[in-house]
């Protein structure tokens, strides 16, 4: 109708998400994080000139938490770039360091009682490494100029550094194609489905519509079902 926006207006906010998320939108097509593209993802921050060094780090931290952590972007990241929400905002505190990396998530989406979550992310002992990177860097999810990390700019700064490093459709991807793409990833890698379901925290089977099925799996289909055995009789 012509309004315009109001994203400072934190009770908006909720209220645009929560319509959104019942209607949905039928031509969104998510592209999948994989973790190929978390190192396009690290080398493209490398060549970010006009970046603070800390603010570089800072996006860095939050990418490999959101993918090692299976994380939805609402459990992370603050509602608008001057607010924060104390209930559901992932803060310093709540990340512990040690051998391993617990995150203390306050309120999820599929906990109607708020009591909270806590995951642990281990070491993955690669360049891509969620432990390495707050252990040497991270503060807090909020940049040097003291706004703060939202879903919108994670979208953004993940769309603008995959378009520089020419990765076709890079519009498709968003904050959330961390969390589908760390899902795909561990199908891939023949993770059983009670642990995916896990690590992702979901209660129902609606996980595996995150999950793409690689074209190599389904090629190889009609070969094993060639070579399966006939029945003795």
């Amino acid at each position: 109708m012509g309004y315009p926006e109001f994203p400072e207006d934190h009770l908006l906010l909720r209220t645009l998400q929560g319509i959104k998320k019942q209607i949905g939108d039928p031509t969104a097509t998510r592209l999948r994080i994989t973790i190929q593209l978390m190192r396009t993802l690290k080398n493209q921050l490398r060549c970010c000139i006009n970046m603070d060094v800390t603010d570089i780090l800072m996006l860095w931290a939050a990418f490999t938490m959101a993918f090692f952590g299976f994380l939805r972007v609402s459990e992370f990241a603050s509602p608008t770039k001057t607010t924060f929400d104390l209930e559901c905002t992932l803060l310093r505190s709540d990340v512990n360091l040690g051998s391993a990396i617990t995150v203390t998530i306050k309120a999820a989406k599929n906990d109607p009682f708020r009591r909270g979550h806590t995951l642990t992310i281990a070491s993955s002992g690669s360049s891509v490494c969620a432990c390495t990177t707050f252990t040497q860097h991270a503060l807090a999810f909020q940049f040097t100029n003291g706004s703060y990390l939202t879903r919108q700019t994670v979208t953004d700064s993940i769309r603008t550094l995959l378009m520089q490093a020419g990765i076709p459709s890079a519009e498709k991807y968003s904050s959330h194609s961390f969390r589908a793409g760390a899902a795909t990833t561990a199908a891939e890698a023949n993770l059983p489905d009670w642990l995916i379901k896990t690590l992702g925290r979901w209660r129902s089977d609606s996980y595996q519509l995150y999950i793409k099925t690689p074209a190599t799996t389904l090629h190889a289909v009609p070969r094993i079902l060639a070579n399966q055995a006939e029945p003795q009789n």
